[in-house]
């Protein structure tokens, strides 16, 4: 399948100094709750992600929660298999003020606590995607001029496809774009400045069947050159891994 890659059994190089993750002292979550869900397939996922100072999560597993407090792709998660058995919800609430910048050690440390996870980081060599130039050169609009996408929400045109849309660098837009195709993207455009961006493409089960819809937005790769004037080329790199070495498969109580 073009877009399901598989973190290949490359040789591991470890960090110089190594130390477990998680074991610094970081500032803590004022409000923390997780809760198992009773979905064991679930219909609907909402991938936890921070707004505002709070996290939320719905229908995740334990691998999605150790790949956000680290800031990779689930697929650059590495451990037992409990990292997939099991899907939670999460709602946390950091202290007023708090910078950005604490948000993710302090899902560290509650992931430590509540799950008593133990994990170190390496490089490893992986399937990658590189962001680059397209053909015709970049098509988003500079920030604040606007997206170009549909003014009014409930647009016939994109209903029930998938859209992301909003201001972004190239460089921010490949780590969201990350998330798309679950592997790493790394930005190779060279660009600097702040776009508007609307993409519209269809939802990765549709991509890889074999009768593909007639109608829609196209699949990731394609909308990503017509409508943004990036393309996403497979390559391989050294990358950032999360190694999980222990993980409870179920959390204690709030």
């Amino acid at each position: 399948m073009r877009c399901s890659l598989w973190l290949i059994g490359a040789a591991s190089v470890a960090l110089a100094v190594y130390a477990p993750l998680g074991r610094s002292q970081s500032p803590a979550f004022e409000v923390a709750s997780i809760k198992p869900s009773r979905d064991v397939v679930p219909m609907m996922v909402v991938v936890p992600g921070f707004r505002n100072g709070t996290l939320h999560g719905e229908k995740i597993t334990t691998r999605m929660l150790v790949a956000t407090a680290y800031g990779v792709t689930p697929a650059l998660v590495v451990g037992p298999d409990s990292l997939d058995k099991g899907r939670f919800g999460i709602m946390a609430k950091a202290p007023e003020g708090t910078p950005n910048s604490d948000l993710r050690p302090m899902l560290q440390s509650l992931l430590k606590d509540r799950f008593k996870l133990i994990a170190h980081m390496e490089k490893k060599e992986s399937n990658v995607y590189f962001l680059r130039l397209g053909r015709g050169g970049v098509k988003m609009p500079k920030y604040p001029a606007p997206d170009g996408g549909p003014k009014k929400p409930g647009d016939p045109r994109y209903s029930g496809f998938p859209m992301l849309r909003g201001t972004r660098t190239t460089s921010q837009l490949a780590q969201l774009l990350s998330r798309v195709v679950n592997s790493p993207v790394i930005d190779q455009t060279g660009l600097t400045e702040r776009y508007s961006y609307f993409l519209s493409y269809a939802p990765i089960s549709r991509q890889t069947s074999e009768h593909p819809a007639d109608f829609g937005p196209p699949d990731i790769f394609t909308a990503v050159e017509e409508q943004l004037g990036l393309k996403l080329q497979a390559g391989r790199s050294l990358v950032d891994t999360v190694a999980v070495d222990h993980i409870e498969r179920m959390p204690t109580e709030n």
